[in-house]
This record gives C-alpha cells, sequence and structure tokens, in this order.
C-alpha cells in the first residue's frame, strides 16, 4: 500500500500515465487540476465534486506551503480566480482555479506547512446548493467509508444476488481494473510520460537519451534530454528502478506532456518481459478493455435484435470522464452530445473547459456518430434502387503536384523553440494594440565615460549601459513597469523590475532576465548579463532565469541596423528596440556645424497599458540617462 504522503510526492514526478497507475492500485479515480492530479472516491452520500490538490508550481517542487487563501467556503469561482498564496521551492506564487463553480471546502488551512504536491486542499462542486453537504466534511472519514464500501459489497452480493444478477458486479470489476500497469502479460511497472519542465510546455522533444535499456536508475539520474517551448532542459528520475523500455528514442518530436516515454521497474529480472513492449501497449493500458460474459450472451442477443427491430431514437451521448475534463466541461459535453476529440482544447495542459465545449458548439461540431446517423437514410433508398450486381468503386486517381522548374528548396524543421516564438509573437500582433514611440540619444559623453573604464579594466559595453538606464527610467515610472493580466484585462503592476535581454542562439531568440536590475550597479549588471548569455547559447538556462520579466530589450544596432520597431512579448506590455549609432551633424548655438554620436532607439508598447504621456515619460527618463551617464554609476 502506498501511502497518501509518498502517493502526493509521485504525482507530479510519473505526470499523468504512472498518476493513473497509482491511483488505481487504491481505487482512486483521476481527476486534473493545474499541472497534477485530484482524488475522486466514491462517497455516495456526497454530490458530485472535485478535489482540488496542491498544484506543482515548478518543475523541481514536491511540496508547498499555503501562505493565504483569498476565498472562502461558500465563494462562486470562475476559470482564472486566484485561490492562494502558494510557497514553493522557489517563491510565493498564485494557485490559479480552471473552472466555474464554488468553494464547498477548504481542507488546508491557511498556514499548512509541507503539503506534498497532489494531495487535496480543497474542494469545488457545481452548485451552490450543493455545498452545505460538505460542512462537516473529512477526506478522512471520506477514505474509511471507500473501504468500507469495499469491504462490505462482496459480501453482500454474495448473500443476497442471484447467480444472474451476480455476472453484473463481475463486469464491472473488470471495469475498475480498466487500465491497469501490472496487466496478465507483464510484471508491475511504472510508465515514464513527457514531463511538463516549464508551465507552458504543451509538448516537447527527445534531443537525447543518457539512459539505456537495462540501466540501473536512482533519484536524481539525469534520463534524458528534452527540448522544451524555452531550452533544452534535463529529465530527471525520482525514483529508484530500472529502465525496461524506451518508447521514444532520441530525435523523437511534438511528444504530448503525459505521454509515455518510457517503462521503469523495480526489479531487473522484470526486464526482459517488456523486450518485445511497444507504445501501443502503453496506450492500452488508460483504455478500456470489456471483459466477455458468458453466462448473460444469450441474453444480450435477444436484447440486440428486440432493439434492432425498433427504430432507433437519438440517445445523449455519455462523456466518459477522465483527467483532461472538470465537471462542468463534462456536463457542457453531454449536453450537446459531443466527446472529447469533438472539441479542441484551449486550458493550461490540454485541459478541456466549459468555454472550449461552448465554442465548439458554436462553431457547429458534431459528433461523428450524429454524422453518421444524419446520412443514414439516404441509404436504404439506394439499395432499392439496384438491380444488378454492384460494381467496385474505382480508386481515385491523385493529380501529381505540378513541380516548377528550377525551383529546388531543402526542408528544414522547425525547432520547438521556434514554435513558440513563432506562437507568441502572432498572438502578441493579433492582440496587443502596439503604440510606437521613438528617439534620438546622444552618445558622445557614454562613449568617453565607456572609455575611461575600459582603459581602468572595466570592460563594460553600451548595452550594459541601456539595460542600468532602462531599469531606472522603469524604477521613476513606476506604471510603466507593468504587464497585462488577460485573465482580469487589466494591467499588473510589478514591485521588481526584471529587464529581459534578447539573446539569438542557434534554435531561436531567448530572453534572460537581470533581476531587481534597478538596485544593481553597471559592473553587475555587465557581469549578469554575459554569464546569462553564455548559458543561453549553452541550454543551460533553467525556467526561472527567463521566465517572466516586465520589460524587454532587443539591441541590433551591432549588426548595422539605424533603427527598427519589435514584437511585444506577452504578458509584458512595452520593448525597446536599439538601433545602431551613426554620425551626425548639427549646428550649435553659434552656428557652427558640430558632429555628434546619435543612437535611435523605439519603443513598442501596449496600448492597453500605455498611453502616448506614459510611453513618451518613459523614453525621455531613458534618454535622460543615457545622455548624462554619470547618473548611471552613482
Amino acid at each position: 500500500m502506498v501511502s497518501r504522503h509518498a502517493l502526493g510526492r509521485m504525482l507530479s514526478f510519473w505526470q499523468q500515465a504512472s498518476c493513473a497507475r497509482l491511483a488505481r492500485s487504491r481505487s482512486i479515480r483521476l481527476w486534473e487540476s493545474t499541472q497534477t492530479c485530484s482524488f475522486w472516491r466514491g462517497y455516495s452520500s456526497l454530490p458530485p465534486h472535485t478535489e482540488l490538490a496542491m498544484p506543482a508550481l515548478s518543475p523541481t517542487m514536491t511540496q508547498g506551503n499555503i501562505a493565504k487563501w483569498y476565498v472562502k467556503s461558500g465563494d462562486e469561482i470562475a476559470a482564472g480566480t486566484v485561490l492562494a498564496d502558494i510557497e514553493t521551492d522557489k517563491a510565493t506564487l498564485a494557485f490559479e482555479n480552471q473552472e466555474d463553480g464554488y468553494i464547498a471546502a477548504i481542507l488546508k488551512p491557511e498556514g499548512s506547512k509541507d503539503i506534498p504536491v497532489g494531495e487535496p486542499v480543497a474542494i469545488v462542486v457545481e452548485e451552490q446548493d450543493q455545498v452545505a453537504a460538505f460542512a462537516n466534511y473529512n477526506p478522512r472519514d471520506k477514505a474509511a467509508a471507500g473501504i468500507t464500501a469495499s469491504a462490505s459489497e462482496p459480501k453482500q452480493q454474495a448473500a443476497d444476488a442471484s447467480p444472474a444478477i451476480g455476472a453484473a458486479p463481475a463486469a464491472d470489476e473488470a471495469q475498475a481494473g480498466d487500465g491497469k500497469s501490472a496487466g496478465p502479460s507483464y510484471p508491475e511497472y511504472i510508465p515514464l510520460a513527457m514531463p511538463a519542465l516549464s508551465p507552458t510546455m504543451e509538448q516537447g522533444n527527445i534531443v537525447s537519451w543518457q539512459v539505456r535499456e537495462g540501466d540501473k536508475v536512482t533519484a536524481g539520474t539525469v534520463l534524458a534530454d528534452i527540448e522544451t517551448d524555452k531550452a533544452t532542459l534535463a529529465f530527471e528520475n525520482q525514483d529508484d528502478g530500472y529502465i525496461a523500455k524506451i518508447l521514444a528514442p532520441a530525435g523523437s518530436k511534438d511528444i504530448k506532456v503525459g505521454q509515455p516515454v518510457a517503462i521503469i521497474v523495480e526489479n531487473e529480472a522484470d526486464i526482459p518481459a517488456f523486450a518485445n513492449y511497444g507504445a501501443g501497449d502503453a496506450a492500452g493500458d488508460n483504455s478500456s478493455q470489456q471483459q466477455p460474459k458468458q453466462a448473460a450472451e444469450g441474453q444480450q442477443d435477444s436484447q440486440t435484435a428486440a432493439v434492432n427491430s425498433q427504430p432507433k431514437q437519438q440517445q445523449p451521448l455519455k462523456v466518459k470522464a477522465n483527467f483532461r475534463i472538470g465537471p462542468a466541461a463534462r456536463k457542457a459535453l453531454q449536453e450537446a452530445g459531443l466527446t472529447p476529440a469533438d472539441v479542441t482544447p484551449t486550458g493550461p495542459n490540454n485541459i478541456i473547459t466549459k468555454y472550449d465545449v461552448l465554442a465548439a458548439v458554436q462553431a457547429g461540431a458534431k459528433h461523428k456518430q450524429q454524422q453518421q446517423e444524419a446520412a443514414a437514410p439516404a441509404a436504404p433508398a439506394a439499395d432499392a434502387k439496384k438491380t444488378g450486381p454492384e460494381k467496385a468503386p474505382e480508386p481515385a486517381k491523385l493529380a501529381a503536384p505540378a513541380e516548377a522548374a528550377g525551383q529546388n528548396y531543402t526542408d528544414i524543421p522547425n525547432s520547438q523553440v521556434r514554435k513558440i516564438i513563432a506562437k507568441r509573437l502572432l498572438e502578441s500582433k493579433l492582440t496587443a494594440p502596439s503604440l510606437y514611440v521613438t528617439a534620438d540619444v546622444r552618445l558622445d559623453k557614454l562613449s568617453a565615460m565607456r572609455k575611461g573604464l575600459v582603459a581602468q579594466g572595466s570592460k563594460v559595453s553600451v548595452n550594459d549601459f541601456i539595460m542600468r538606464a532602462a531599469a531606472l527610467a522603469l524604477r521613476d515610472v513606476p506604471d510603466a513597469n507593468v504587464f497585462w493580466d488577460s485573465k482580469q484585462e487589466a494591467p499588473m503592476r510589478q514591485p521588481s523590475v526584471d529587464v529581459c535581454v534578447a539573446v539569438a542562439t542557434e534554435g531561436g531568440l531567448i530572453t534572460p532576465i537581470v533581476k531587481a536590475a534597478d538596485t544593481k550597479s553597471l559592473l553587475q549588471i555587465s557581469a549578469e548579463v554575459k554569464e546569462l548569455a553564455s548559458r543561453a547559447r549553452a541550454n543551460k538556462l533553467k525556467p526561472q532565469e527567463f521566465m517572466g520579466g516586465t520589460f524587454s530589450i532587443s539591441n541590433l544596432g551591432m549588426y548595422g541596423l539605424s533603427e527598427f520597431s519589435a514584437i511585444i512579448n506577452p504578458p509584458q506590455a512595452a520593448i525597446l528596440a536599439i538601433g545602431g549609432s551613426q554620425k551626425q551633424v548639427t549646428l550649435d548655438e553659434h552656428g557652427s556645424p558640430v558632429s555628434h554620436s546619435v543612437m535611435t532607439v523605439s519603443l513598442t508598447a501596449d496600448h492597453r497599458v500605455y498611453d502616448g504621456a506614459l510611453a513618451t515619460e518613459l523614453l525621455d527618463g531613458f534618454k535622460g540617462y543615457m545622455e548624462e551617464p554619470l547618473k548611471l554609476v552613482m
């Protein structure tokens, strides 16, 4: 028997596949909350409900503390509602809800510490009148009820049920065992799933495996290098065992989070049993497999014939509960007669929300069964007209693609990073109304100061001055140090000035963060940017080092560009594009020509956050620091 504490720690590491295996061994049905799993035991005295589990808010998080609850029992919540502040191993982060409903019970009060990932912390129901049923709710009582029921049912059935009725529980028991990892053909094992190595990761590529089949692994062993939507990160093992089978070889691309990629066993002697194990077997572990019911076959055949002789009536499709569907979305699917395959999910980790179902209904989505039944009435009439033998249909002729003479090309595979860049920047252009402000900055004093610092052994670049000047300008204009919250549709002011700098790598563009840049000296910023850029090009950045930030800087002046406009990186609200330095001749106060070094900078800002006055104030502050560089070293 696996303890609840151990089970909670393992949920975030083994992901959905292993989560399902461990849960079924305790007769638990699973539901997925944000980046984790929730438990649902049969408890007949309670209305349908969802248990919200402690989420994994960082890739290394195994437990968390509840710093503060923002909701209480009875409160109505919606997708995007901040439920609580969770103290993780990295920082204190917001725990956001993903479905509509009502808070029925808070299981872990404010101040609770060391709660394992996956352990229930609250109860959510769909209807407000269901809240009262959880007034005295206790998870221990619920677990005890589940154990009592499972222990007493066989005795009751043996005493009262007839042999004909006894076949039904046998079938139900077979269905309850669906998806067990330890089937009759294989020893007990754990499928390792593609991990979510960043909060926005939906799929990943396996760059290389660091282990082979038969290797012994322990907690902390690096299993593979995974290319995510941000960088290439290490996939670490969390338990002891042996690699029995690798299901996704090196080079496999676009593997969904949660999809099995390898098999691990506890005993080395079990490895040969998986020699012919394939990805299809792993998928079959989670599918339903109904056992034949010999005693009821004759009765079923007669019932089938009677049903077929009667006119067909449209029956509402029953949606099978799974960890990708919340209660509100499941109810909407049933009412619309759709299945999860008919809906495009938009929630975190491909969770189907109620709004996804409503959008599919508005788009005219129909289930395949409904489409086939709509076309069925035309078939009998067509059959009645047939008087001769049916001719086999001729295969369709495919038109050969026209090849233009002289057009030779090479297909270049798109990296995961570039796919995400394209997706995010397209989202920015479609959703963020951009405001553009441009200014010329004189660099004469800054160039003289830089030469003096270099002569003293302090190697600082113009980009270091730019980072420092932007950070101080954001500090002076706090209304500009914000990002746009698309869920609340409002700007959110940030307490820390975290400036991102764009770094070009072989896989694509990445933006490491200099955190609290306004509090760091010019030399500190210079050293940190060099170190971050070096690790970015080597794909060695940690997720917290490139995810977030409140402002970005893109410097293409080194490539000879005089000026350009950059695209905002959502949810940030602005980005500063830096052009190259050029010589310009102007007239001084006496009318004499004077040469100056001038750099053109362009600010792209989200007009939902910035207006013209705010953008101008920020750019003027930046220009002032750049043209009076003594302020940058004071």
